[in-house]
């Protein structure tokens, strides 16, 4: 750490320095924190220090954080922690994205559902959220093709996939996982209903998707209208369909042409 930068705690998971010259906090976890007891005994005394010292910043070096979040979590976070901070004059608060991307994605979720009090990004790096944090205009890089590679199995036999896009991304990219994940989920869960679908109730459905009318598509399929609306009735039975939404999701999730 730099000298500017004094060491104001260090417990058995977390460690704070104050950044005096910079008005800031800078945090990292020393050691991963993976009960949910530990984590909050932890944050309140974070917040005691911000108490404390009052910084108007802080950033949270993200690299060893590999606990999820849920709705729950994040709420005691808002009320015992953001709350609190805000009122002691936090205005910034930047998160540099660990290794456990898919941890820092319930991260991510929680500040945005839950429409935090504190004003967060997050970023690849320390520069850029130090660059961020100083309002310092980072440098402009040129368009990074997005690139996906194979990296081979692990000593677990757990695959490994690398993906390489610009680092102002971060962000975007860490969702666009989420997105995957979701609908692998989905996949999973409705796998047995979709199958129970016959050839016909399939081309109903994709057609359907695309905003066809009843009247339409029983002259692209040569059936009539009646028999279009009981194909549909069924459908919506089988899958469970209260939306136009949740036609859309079997359609992307299933790949329906």
């Amino acid at each position: 750490m730099p000298n500017q930068r004094k060491e104001v705690y260090k417990g058995p998971y977390l460690t704070i320095y104050f950044d005096k010259a910079k008005d800031r906090f800078v945090q990292f976890w020393n050691t991963p924190v993976n009960q949910m007891d530990s984590f909050k005994k932890e944050m309140l005394i974070y917040t005691s220090f911000y108490e404390q010292h009052r910084p108007t910043q802080t950033l949270w070096l993200q690299e060893k954080f590999i606990l999820n979040l849920d709705n729950e979590a994040f709420n005691w976070i808002e009320t015992h922690v953001n709350i609190p901070c805000a009122e002691y004059g936090n205005k910034k608060a930047a998160f540099v994205v660990g290794k456990d991307v898919l941890s820092h994605l319930t991260v991510i979720d929680s500040f945005e559902k839950e429409h935090s009090i504190i004003n967060v990004s997050h970023f690849a790096s320390e520069k850029e959220a130090e660059d961020w944090l100083d309002e310092t205009p980072s440098p402009l890089r040129g368009s990074i093709k997005t690139a996906i590679t194979y990296e081979g199995i692990d000593r677990d036999g757990n695959s490994i996939i690398k993906v390489k896009r610009a680092s102002q991304d971060i962000t975007k990219t860490i969702k666009s996982f989420k997105d995957l994940i979701d609908e692998n989920d989905f996949i999973k869960k409705n796998i047995d209903s979709y199958s129970s679908l016959t050839k016909r109730e399939n081309e109903v459905l994709a057609l359907y998707a695309t905003g066809q009318s009843y009247k339409e598509i029983s002259e692209l399929l040569f059936i009539s209208v009646f028999t279009v609306k009981t194909h549909w009735r069924n459908i919506k039975k089988k899958l469970k369909i209260n939306s136009f939404n949740d036609v859309i999701k079997y359609t992307k999730s299933f790949d329906l042409n």
